[in-house]
């Protein structure tokens, strides 16, 4: 899926993800740097892209307003901001893979939703375990 990142994602991760072969959409592509997070979502849903973001308590908020609001957005994913820039692409890389743009539709997703299965051994196609231990913080290894 495409991706919207959010003011707080940093340019070292917006490469990373770009590396990997992500369309990123940025708030300094859209000159929108400075709205506030609902309005952030907005855009990011009128885009159809899944908004990217390190803000998981402000949008898990917003997220449930517009499902009780009855609209619908392609997917929010929040990731912790600790670890390289790379660690940080291969964990959103890993969620969007794992998911899938038919799973995100109007969905929450943390880190912590995908890290609770790898840690009880699912695998997610086209990762090796070596992947899967640098994602979850279990080796410091470069990828290869």
């Amino acid at each position: 899926p495409r991706i919207y990142a959010d003011e707080d994602i940093d340019r070292p991760l917006i490469e990373a993800l770009q590396a990997r072969g992500f369309n990123v959409l940025t708030v300094q592509n859209t000159r929108s740097f400075g709205e506030d997070d609902p309005a952030q979502l907005e855009r990011a849903a009128a885009a159809g892209r899944v908004l990217l973001t390190f803000n998981r308590r402000h949008f898990r908020r917003h997220h449930t307003m517009w499902l009780e609001d009855g609209r619908a957005h392609p997917g929010i994913v929040t990731i912790p901001q600790g670890g390289t820039a790379e660690r940080r692409a291969l964990r959103v890389a890993m969620l969007l893979d794992w998911l899938g743009p038919d799973r995100l539709s109007s969905r929450f997703v943390t880190w912590a939703d995908l890290q609770t299965p790898l840690h009880a051994g699912e695998h997610i196609e086209g990762y090796t375990d070596a992947y899967m231990r640098v994602a979850l913080g279990i080796d410091e290894a470069p990828l290869p």
